[in-house]
């Protein structure tokens, strides 16, 4: 997996999240990395923890590349003997996410933050 890819799960009131960069893949329960393991370069790559509670719940996480998703790796979580596909989240989501629910993005934002920059670095003439 040669860039990072995000999948997302909420699974029995928590949330679950397995980012991959390039030779990495990192699980996370609710925000908190509960497992990593580098990316094996043939086979899938396997996971294991627990959704907290009382008592905790063991899942396991399966991410493996598939000829038929092209450069997008496909993850399988399994939890109580039932398997469900992650939902990959693609880049414009989790800037979207990252920036926070309900906040608009301005059509030529880029266009602020151009004229903010050479704003910035323009020389000051003192006399």
């Amino acid at each position: 997996m040669a860039r990072s890819h995000r999948f997302h799960l909420d699974q029995g009131g928590h949330s679950v999240t397995l980012e991959t960069a390039s030779g990495h893949v990192e699980l996370l329960v609710d925000g908190k990395v509960v497992g990593s393991q580098r990316r094996r370069s043939k086979g899938a790559t396997v996971l294991a923890a627990e959704l907290p509670g009382d008592p905790p719940q063991p899942f396991t996480v399966r991410v493996d590349r598939s000829k038929g998703a092209g450069n997008v790796p496909v993850c399988l979580m399994e939890a109580d003997g039932a398997r469900e596909v992650m939902p990959y989240a693609p880049l414009a989501a989790r800037r979207a996410l990252s920036r926070g629910a309900g906040v608009p993005v301005h059509p030529v934002g880029w266009l602020w933050r151009l004229v903010r920059r050479r704003l910035r670095h323009m020389p000051v003439s003192r006399r």
